[in-house]
């Protein structure tokens, strides 16, 4: 009996850490896309400026 309850602690605290885990990944992987939509928001707004300026000088 005390064998299975050490490997159910043991089981039940892997399943925690891989949450922990998991959670600190996906927060992570959140913040990574973020900052790529940023980056391409930049970079579209820079086209713009780019486009309406090139669009003024044929004027």
């Amino acid at each position: 009996m005390d064998l299975f309850l050490f490997i159910s602690v043991i089981v039940g605290m892997t399943f925690i850490f891989l949450y922990f885990v998991m959670n600190f990944d996906l927060k992570k992987k959140k913040l990574e896309v973020e900052e790529k939509k940023l980056e391409l928001e930049k970079r579209r707004l820079e086209i713009d400026q780019e486009s309406k300026e090139q669009g003024e000088e044929k004027l």
